[in-house]
């Protein structure tokens, strides 16, 4: 995580002198690939060994590589094949595992997606709640974190979102994962842009995508550049555009790709170019309604499938509450333990617990009436 550019010839040697690689070889290679934008070149080499730990009924690997593929479903727009790798995984293992929690992180991403804001809250809370180690694992604090903040900054905006990801950026340190700490850069440069804030907005892009692309991290690189078009005008605002364009194209991401089209229009319409302009429109529109299609059909039918895994939908609202309260106070102790340890946490990240301390416990005695 910290040197995933020493890891990877090791990885990759270990893969290339197996006729059948170590599943942990493959999956730590596509871990690192998937961040450099070059996921796909592991598809095949996934999908078949996804199949063999079926067949030899090493269901904890196959879990572990089922949310894999789901990722690289994911990133690529391919939202259908995403949800049912994520529910493989869930499916083939027991709630309180490591890839439980993240394919409920990646099923929260898809409900959110298609704006059910409510059950991806939900189906985020469940991956809080049923991993009895996220206290000992920073990088999917982060990651939690980070789709907290996503979910806060669009239901209750701006201002709810900063506490989320203080603590998310927090744990991406404690976890050595740049990736993540860019990203939270990226979304407080959107909130600032949320609060009319537009020259603290434009900072904060620039530090994101500069540590972005030292990380190799591609999809944020184009996530930081369409902003940084955003928030410039006339000339300036095309190169960036462009450039989240081309890192689309060579990702296969196609809301990337819709977004950068659009954004290119926009700009060509102002500029008169109104030729160059009709071509990105056609280009969004097209792209678009390929994600429609799957976001209209097939994909809601499949979450309403997967009700099962959304507690919440299921149980009493009595249970629902007592549930909820249960996970609140829970993690309130971690957090609390971790305030009080030994060896103590100090300034910054002192605060940072504090915050966390005080809102959860604000949301226990919320569901406690």
């Amino acid at each position: 995580m910290r040197r995933p550019g020493l890891a990877y010839p090791r990885l990759q040697g270990l893969i290339a002198r197996e006729a059948e690689p170590p599943f942990q070889a493959l999956l730590g290679a596509f871990f690192i690939l998937e961040r450099w934008g070059r996921g796909p070149e592991l598809q095949i080499e996934l999908e078949r060994a996804l199949a063999r730990a079926l067949q030899q009924r090493l269901l904890e690997d196959a879990a572990e590589l089922s949310e894999a593929l789901g990722r690289l479903h994911y990133q690529r727009g391919d939202y259908v094949q995403a949800c049912n790798a994520w529910s493989q995984s869930l499916e083939l293992t027991d709630d309180q595992t490591r890839w439980a929690c993240l394919a409920r992180i990646g099923l929260a991403q898809l409900c959110f997606a298609l704006g059910d804001w409510a059950r991806g809250g939900r189906v985020l809370d469940e991956a809080e709640r049923h991993y009895p180690r996220l206290g000992d694992d920073a990088y999917l604090r982060a990651k939690i974190g980070l789709n907290r903040a996503v979910s806060l900054r669009a239901t209750q905006g701006p201002q709810a979102a900063m506490a989320r990801l203080d603590l998310a950026r927090a744990a991406a340190r404690e976890a050595g994962h740049r990736d993540y700490e860019a990203e939270a850069l990226w979304h407080y440069a959107r909130c600032a842009r949320d609060s009319a804030a537009a020259a603290e907005a434009l900072s904060l892009a620039t530090q994101a995508v500069d540590l972005a692309r030292r990380c190799h991290y591609r999809w944020l690189q184009a996530q930081v550049l369409l902003l940084i078009s955003e928030l410039h005008a006339g000339i300036d605002a095309v190169a960036p555009a462009e450039q989240a364009l081309a890192l689309g194209e060579a990702l296969q991401s196609r809301s990337i790709q819709a977004a950068a089209h659009g954004r290119l229009s926009q700009l060509m319409a102002e500029q008169g170019q109104l030729g160059p302009s009709w071509h990105h429109q056609q280009q969004r529109q097209r792209l678009e309604a390929a994600l429609a299609t799957l976001g209209q059909t097939e994909l809601p039918a499949r979450l309403e499938q997967l009700a099962r895994f959304d507690a919440d939908a299921q149980a009493a609202p009595a249970a629902v509450a007592l549930a909820e309260a249960a996970g609140e106070a829970k993690a309130l102790l971690r957090t609390l333990e971790r305030l009080g340890a030994d060896a103590g946490v100090q300034g910054a990240d002192f605060a940072v617990h504090l915050r966390d301390a005080i809102e959860r416990a604000r949301r226990l005695v919320d569901r406690l009436g």
